[in-house]
């Protein structure tokens, strides 16, 4: 089949010299071609697991979105851009080979990293490494862009992602009739395409213009069956289960503290962790700054708890008095984040003051007291030894546990010295929130240093509200 033809037919919405091959039709894939050219605008996270012609499909679109549409210009963000060259332009080579694209219709420029074609279209090669000096991708904020494909969007930051949506749909779409497009294509990983995509499709919440396609490597006709049987025998199940099952709620972090089965099994875990023996949690918030969070624990069960999203602190302290009174939990067992407006709290209920950035306590080998207790709340998990009473969560509550314990990593495994968590920064560009559920959880680790030995019959007269 002619070049032309082929440029003609995927103009007319007609994918089958790309999606059909020997008898077998790729069906998720013509249906991603579909999503990219229809008269809709669109924001399009493609994937879900490993085989799925992912490259493929977006190496494809822009190739023949480039070859219809004269002066076109779109873009190929990475999170690293000789990732780009050494791999998703490899892929974009063989593309144009199987189609019949002959290298004297366009042109790659290795020295400013774009793809030029004779009819003067363009595929800017963009590097979207997060960059401390650029949190807000700035350095893309100017540039004006037809459409555009993020290449593996697990490793890609939120910030790029929030940037390049706004920078599509800006150059000449309405002389070409062109709606925006964003085109992101990925493996499951827990960041921000979780959020904004996974977790909304999978509430039946999405908004209309925003779409998610799961394509499992089983569903690629085309697809060698040793690289299936490779993904089905291998022994790592964190990787049997993303990449083969497709499944979102495993992460392969490798500086992960915690297994996504530990964290999970917390909700089941109860009556063999209680020991009669109650305490309190308290992370404050700044007031309208994300949570506060009051949690009463028995042993190393959260048996009660409350929330507040707008939190002054003579509220946060008739809470914890509350509580105290209620639970008969003696300021001993008391503790609150100190650090900023908590210092107030801490005085004025006389509890406990948790301050982390502290030194560990014990000369322990960690950075602070706050990783020490992270590392501390980690072994807990990974030993089924920390509860909560699932009913005093909502859905949502119980899917924001998951995804900030997921967030105890070991940080700068590379270095020397002190032993290092993942910085709240870092954790707060990822799951764009404080993570308040960690900090309530680990604080409770305070007590494995701190615990106080003193008989029951002493507690009732000595500092119980």
């Amino acid at each position: 089949m002619a070049l032309a033809v082929k440029i003609e037919l995927f103009k007319r919405g007609c994918f089958d010299f790309i999606t059909v091959k020997d008898g077998k039709k790729h069906e998720k894939q013509e249906k991603a071609l579909q999503i990219l050219t229809d008269n809709e605008h669109a924001e399009f996270l493609y994937g879900g697991a490993a085989g799925g012609a992912k490259s493929w499909t977006g190496a494809a679109w822009l190739l023949f979105m480039c070859l219809c549409y004269t002066g076109s210009k779109w873009f190929i963000g990475r999170a690293e851009l000789k990732r780009i060259t050494q791999s998703t332009l490899i892929t974009f080579y063989k593309v144009c080979n199987q189609y019949g694209v002959e290298d004297t219709l366009y042109k790659y420029n290795g020295q400013y990293n774009y793809i030029e074609f004779y009819n003067g279209s363009r595929i800017d090669l963009l590097d979207l490494m997060y960059k401390p000096g650029d949190p807000f991708y700035e350095r893309y904020g100017s540039i004006e862009y037809t459409g555009g494909w993020i290449e593996e969007g697990g490793e890609v930051n939120f910030g790029a992602y929030d940037t390049l949506k706004t920078r599509v749909g800006r150059h000449l779409n309405n002389e070409l009739g062109l709606k925006r497009k964003l085109f992101i294509t990925c493996n499951p990983k827990k960041n921000w395409m979780y959020d904004t995509f996974y977790t909304p499709f999978k509430k039946g919440i999405l908004p209309e213009y925003m779409y998610y396609l799961g394509c499992l490597v089983q569903e690629n006709p085309f697809i060698d069956p040793d690289y299936i049987e490779g993904l089905r025998t291998t022994k790592d199940k964190v990787k049997r289960e993303r990449l083969l099952k497709g499944n979102w709620e495993y992460d392969d972090n490798p500086n992960a503290l915690c297994s996504h089965d530990a964290i999970t099994a917390i909700f089941n875990n109860l009556l063999s962790i209680t020991n009669g023996k109650n305490y309190i949690t308290a992370d404050i918030a700044r007031f309208g700054s994300d949570y506060a969070r009051i949690c009463v624990w028995d042993g190393y069960t959260i048996i009660d708890l409350k929330c507040f999203p707008l939190s002054k602190t003579t509220d946060i302290q008739k809470c914890i008095q509350h509580f105290q009174k209620k639970y008969r939990i003696p300021k001993w067992r008391c503790i609150a984040d100190e650090d900023g407006v908590g210092g107030g709290v801490v005085d004025n209920c006389d509890i406990q003051g948790f301050v982390n950035n502290s030194r560990a306590l014990k000369d322990e080998n960690y950075q602070n007291l706050q990783t020490q207790c992270g590392y501390k709340l980690a072994e807990h998990i990974n030993a089924s030894e920390i509860g909560i009473n699932e009913e005093l969560l909502s859905s949502a509550d119980k899917e924001q546990i998951i995804l900030e314990l997921e967030q105890l990593q070991t940080w700068d495994v590379d270095g020397e010295g002190k032993l290092k968590l993942k910085p709240k920064e870092e954790i707060k560009q990822e799951i764009r929130c404080s993570p308040d559920w960690r900090d309530v959880f680990l604080m409770r680790c305070w007590f494995d240093y701190n615990e106080y030995d003193i008989p029951d019959d002493i507690e009732a007269r000595l500092g119980v509200i």
